[in-house]
């Protein structure tokens, strides 16, 4: 049994990695955008977190705030993203999209639904709840 979960496992790796590469490559096809990949996620965490500081998205992501600073500069010059003060404390940077920035996260969500939905509809009705149902149950777990 345990031979066959490590079969599993590493099939499950594999594969879930290779959809995610491919949507990804897909979705930046036909995005059609000068952003790259992880720009857009960067624009993506931005909304979620909504106008957080550097030092935390680097927090949220795991990495050192100078890897931030560096994407943030590029995102700032493509007219994405701005910095501002906080309010109350001038000292705080906080990170912004600008209504371009939300304009291609916007149309980057739209691409990425249609493409996954593509990819879904290549699937029998029956087989297509099975592996939805299985992926949530999946995702439940953690």
């Amino acid at each position: 049994m345990e031979d066959e979960l490590t079969e599993y496992t590493n099939r499950f790796r594999t594969t879930f990695e290779l959809a995610h590469r491919k949507i990804s490559q897909t979705v930046l096809a036909e995005l059609n955008s000068e952003l790259t990949a992880p720009q857009i996620f960067m624009l993506a965490m931005i909304s979620k977190e909504n106008t957080p500081k550097q030092s935390h998205l680097a927090d949220k992501l795991g990495v050192k705030p100078s890897a931030i600073t560096v994407m943030i500069d590029r995102l700032v010059q493509s007219g994405h993203v701005i910095r501002k003060h906080h309010e109350t404390d001038r000292r705080i940077v906080l990170v912004e999209n600008t209504a371009e920035g939300s304009a291609v996260l916007a149309q980057a969500n739209e691409v990425q639904k249609k493409v996954i939905a593509r990819g879904l509809s290549k699937l029998p009705p029956d087989e297509l709840h099975i592996f939805v149902s299985a992926f949530e149950k999946l995702t439940s777990f953690y």
